[in-house]
């Protein structure tokens, strides 16, 4: 039967149905799924005068008066006991009213009910109709059968007399495909829900799951790499949520469980695996290259460094300052102020800027291409940065409201990375010292990196007592960034490159040309002074990476030779193949790029 509101004899009564099931009660619930009861009708002979009588008991979910979580409305129908047993057990809460006493005089066999399979048969579908066989058997007969005929025989002795009534009633299915009126909520605990997952912008991934029946709140768990579980929420009915990685490559791994009136599901589970690489979604009419060079994207290592790559061209008219070229997502963000790059476009210096908002923004290039190999920082969040001091000779932080102050972290690979923009002092000439680092950052041997000033510009890191720390090279007049990673002195994982076509070692006091492979996060480091006794080769190999320490396409990287930009890049292959710049010097020192193959 389906539950009412009131007394279906009154024309006030509606038909009571299951809360979001689909929808919300109050809302177009009228094609949600009715609440049904049972009743069920049953002969039964009392001990004490030998009557048997026929009685109607109602049978109800466990919930079915629960309108915080299952049915729309209270209804008017309740679940009923044997009185006897009331009477016995006055503490069953669930007994609300006793089974009715319908008619006295009805034996068994007075009470008969039988089946057809349509309102014009009158051959009784007999496994239908028989309660003895096994009930599999008889619910698959019952699902044929849409006719039904109850005969009651009631026999009373009145006045010393035998009396007797029969009384037949024969009702078919409206509806002859109809097996049952309506679904009642669930009399166990809820199913085990089935998520499934999907990327989205930076190290994050939405879960979702549909729906389970009888589930009145879910609750989410996750863990990043095998890590602790964690609790995303509890019992709430929700069946959606974005949870965050610490860096790409990691696997997210979830587990929900469904709960409901009458217990907790097992775990539903789902996991997926951050990619290494995630597009940035191009603005204003710039475009990737071809695919000779990689596309503009993004990704943050096992370290916790953001690492941008890609290649890009403008196709709708020149290059404009100021213009926006991609967002990075949250997490991905440098804090504390704005950060500056020197980059390549089209074959000369370029700048480009990042700011706190994720924008990716070119300040000076060219729109027949513009690199974007060079932006690597460490973003906020995973580690305290140390504000670099003291600064001497003039030198000061450029505008700390706007623009990231000089600082440093040490990232987990040991890697030093610094980062800031800083006002330029005087004297402005080679080797005036800037800011100290502590000793245990200092290089082992000097370093020269490229870096960004009005125009092209570089600095050192010097490891010698007096001038140690960041000091000045070839610049402007106003501003200079420090943006650069490298590994201090400590390191010891530095492998020997071969140099060739003449280009070797360019001693003294300079940097080794080496790298080195971060077990960490495979971000491969190069450092090293180079020079070549004669003219260099434009496009011919300097040295030739080992397999492993590789990138999957081609990467331009901006570094200095003999005090001017220029321009080398790393090929899938390996090779390390100078594009402009001088034969005098040439630095590899603050080359980072994540190896691939």
């Amino acid at each position: 039967m389906t539950a009412t509101t009131a007394n279906p004899t009154t024309a006030s009564s509606t038909a009571i149905y299951l809360k979001d099931r689909p929808n919300p009660c109050g809302s177009t619930q009228d094609i949600n799924t009715p609440f049904t009861y049972n009743v069920i009708y049953f002969t039964k002979t009392d001990a004490s005068t030998g009557v048997s009588s026929l009685w109607r008991r109602t049978v109800m979910a466990t919930t079915y008066d629960n309108t915080a979580t299952t049915v729309c409305a209270v209804p008017f129908q309740q679940p009923s006991c044997s009185p006897t047993y009331m009477q016995a057990n006055p503490g069953a809460t669930f007994c609300k009213t006793q089974d009715i006493r319908l008619v006295d005089g009805v034996a068994a066999a007075d009470f008969v009910i039988q089946y057809f399979n349509d309102k014009n048969s009158n051959t009784v579908n007999v496994p239908a109709s028989n309660a003895a066989i096994p009930v599999t058997t008889r619910t698959t007969a019952l699902q044929s059968a849409t006719t039904v005929n109850v005969s009651i025989n009631a026999k009373q002795m009145a006045a010393g007399r035998d009396l007797e009534r029969t009384a037949t009633v024969r009702v078919s299915r409206l509806n002859s495909t109809d097996a049952k009126i309506g679904e009642t909520m669930a009399e166990s605990a809820p199913t085990t829900p089935a998520p499934t997952m999907q990327t989205v912008a930076g190290a994050s991934a939405t879960v979702t799951w549909p729906a389970v029946t009888g589930a009145n709140g879910y609750t989410l768990e996750y863990n990043i790499n095998g890590g602790a579980w964690q609790t995303r929420f509890s019992n709430q009915n929700t069946r959606i949520a974005t949870i965050a990685a610490n860096a790409n490559e990691d696997i997210i791994n979830t587990r929900v469980t469904a709960i409901g009136s009458l217990g907790t599901s097992g775990y539903g589970t789902a996991s997926i695996t951050i990619p290494l690489w995630q597009s940035l979604q191009l603005q204003n009419t710039w475009a990737n290259f071809d695919n000779t060079y990689t596309t503009a994207q993004y990704t943050k290592t096992k370290a916790g460094v953001v690492m941008v790559k890609g290649l890009v061209k403008r196709t709708g008219g020149a290059a404009i300052s100021g213009e926006l070229i991609a967002t990075l997502p949250v997490g991905y963000r440098p804090e504390g102020g704005a950060l500056l790059f020197g980059t390549g476009s089209a074959g000369v210096a370029a700048r480009v800027d990042v700011s706190t908002s994720g924008s990716i923004i070119l300040s000076n290039g060219s729109a027949s291409w513009f690199a974007l190999d060079t932006i690597q920082f460490v973003p906020g969040g995973k580690y305290t940065r140390t504000a670099m001091s003291p600064f001497t000779n003039g030198y000061s932080n450029w505008d700390p409201a706007n623009w990231a102050v000089g600082s440093y972290v040490v990232d987990s690979a040991g890697r030093v990375d610094l980062q800031g923009l800083i006002r330029i002092g005087s004297p402005n000439a080679d080797n005036v010292h800037i800011v100290d680092l502590p000793a245990a950052l200092l290089p082992a041997q000097y370093m020269h990196i490229s870096s960004q000033s009005e125009g092209f510009g570089f600095f050192g890191i010097d490891y010698r007592a007096g001038t140690a720390g960041v000091v000045a090279k070839a610049s402007g007049n106003n501003y200079l960034a420090l943006n650069t990673m490298y590994y201090p002195a400590s390191h010891s994982g530095w492998t020997n490159l071969a140099m060739a076509n003449g280009w070797q070692t360019y001693g003294n006091i300079h940097s080794t040309p080496q790298y080195s492979k971060s077990s960490v996060d495979n971000v491969v480091t190069l450092k090293g002074l180079i020079r070549n006794d004669a003219a260099p080769s434009f496009g011919n190999a300097m040295a030739v990476l080992p397999v492993g320490s590789r990138p999957k396409s081609r990467i331009l990287m901006t570094t200095v030779s003999n005090g001017s930009y220029s321009r080398i890049d790393i090929l899938p292959d390996g090779q390390i193949q100078i594009l402009s710049g001088s034969n005098g010097w040439l630095s590899l020192d603050g080359i980072n790029f994540k190896a691939e193959q």
